[in-house]
């Protein structure tokens, strides 16, 4: 008895399942090409779309090829008699345990004013949205900062407490019926807790901090100054960070915004001094690598913030996949592969079982982005893009419909 052959799906499917009924009138863009940059299928292309979380795969190459893959931030640290004073050019990987270690290390009382020198302090770019302010995922951007710009608000022992520290935030409790729930105004530098707090100890939420750099400095001393000046003698103690490899592998697998606008203003900071508009400068610098070191077309990209919050952002899919066909020819490319997320992890970790998929995803309200490397049946390797702009359906259907061209393009 013969077996039925049943040929692998080709641009006809692709297509087919781009047209999904649940994606009518969305904008929709998609492109495969092979490692050299040869495209296979491509649907819109060339379309200015806004890429979530994509854009990280952006500032990410850019601070690997500026920084090098073995770069590591120092932090200095000065105890002086009438003054702390701390150098800080940037790293987005620090933890409020190391700060709080150094400030054991150099005997501080917290009595001292703190004078701070960054290498940038932007805060918030100016065109994240108003209503994500309070969460961790939008936290202040500081060269000075620790766990992500972030803290908590912790049930601990029946009380609603922010931890590991207030940092000048003041906490409400009103108790009523019903789980608890969390209003945080940062601005107010207020936590509102409403609700019945369980007996049990428990994170209740995760906030961003309102100032990164001056939450930092109070873990040393009573007041925020900052400098431009610093001591002529060594500093009296030097925290090294993480490599830019380390960095870049914190943040892509969990889409982490934080250190994704660090890594954006590092690497940019890499050519010169960021001035008193630090974005502005730094999205120069990341379209001029797109451009010139690349290979992009300058129409396909307009780069605003490292993470991809911003709704200013766009990009183009074939210009994802010309950056992933470059990426991956580079001296740190199998280390740069090796940091995506993959099925089973990070942002896909219940996505594509049993697909070998290393790739980035993007989220938010009606854009979802899927680019990456796959491994087809065959064992060929390919650069998938693949962005949904104001789609009406759920967010959850969008990227069902993302998954089965992934899952497509993986049995061709």
């Amino acid at each position: 008895m013969l077996a039925l052959f049943i040929p692998p799906p080709g641009p006809a499917d692709f297509d087919r399942i781009l047209a999904n009924s649940k994606l009518e009138g969305a904008i929709v863009s998609a492109i495969v090409t092979d490692l050299d940059g040869k495209t296979i299928f491509e649907h819109n292309s060339a379309l200015h779309v806004t890429p979530a979380s994509n854009e990280k795969l952006l500032s990410n190459s850019f601070a690997l090829w500026e920084l090098g893959p073995d770069y590591r931030p120092k932090t200095s640290f000065w105890k002086l008699p009438t003054r702390v004073v701390i150098d800080s050019p940037g790293d987005p990987l620090m933890t409020y345990d190391q700060l709080s270690k150094a400030r054991a290390e150099l005997k501080l009382d917290r009595h001292l004013p703190v004078y701070v020198h960054q290498a940038y302090a932007p805060e918030i770019p100016g065109s994240w949205e108003f209503d994500d302010l309070p969460n961790k995922f939008s936290a202040p951007v500081t060269a000075l900062t620790f766990d992500r710009g972030s803290f908590a608000a912790w049930t601990r022992k029946g009380k609603a407490v922010l931890l590991p520290e207030p940092f000048g935030v003041r906490t409400d409790f009103v108790p009523g019926p019903g789980t608890p729930a969390v209003e945080y105004d940062p601005f107010a530098k207020l936590v509102k807790v409403t609700g019945t707090l369980p007996k049990t100890d428990q994170v209740l939420d995760t906030l961003a901090l309102p100032r990164s750099d001056e939450a930092a400095a109070s873990i040393f001393g009573c007041r925020f100054e900052p400098t431009d000046d610093l001591p002529q003698p060594p500093p009296d103690l030097v925290l090294t960070g993480g490599s830019t490899l380390a960095m870049v592998a914190a943040c892509l697998p969990p889409s982490d915004n934080n250190i994704a606008e660090n890594l954006l203003l590092m690497g940019a900071r890499r050519e010169g001094d960021l001035g008193r508009n630090p974005y502005a400068v730094a999205r120069k610098r990341l379209k001029d690598f797109l451009v010139h070191v690349v290979g992009v077309n300058p129409d396909d990209v307009h780069p605003f913030d490292g993470s991809g919050l911003s709704r200013h952002d766009y990009v183009t899919t074939r210009a994802i996949a010309k950056l992933l066909c470059w990426a991956n020819k580079q001296p740190t490319g199998a280390a740069w592969r090796s940091a995506f997320a993959h099925p089973g992890t990070g942002t896909l970790s219940n996505r594509l079982k049993g697909i070998t998929f290393q790739a980035k995803t993007g989220s938010l309200d009606m854009v979802a982005a899927l680019s990456g490397y796959l491994t087809t049946s065959s064992g060929k390797t390919v650069v998938v893009s693949i962005i949904f702009n104001q789609y009406g359906c759920s967010a959850g259907e969008a990227r069902g419909v993302a998954d089965d061209f992934v899952k497509a393009i993986a049995a061709g």
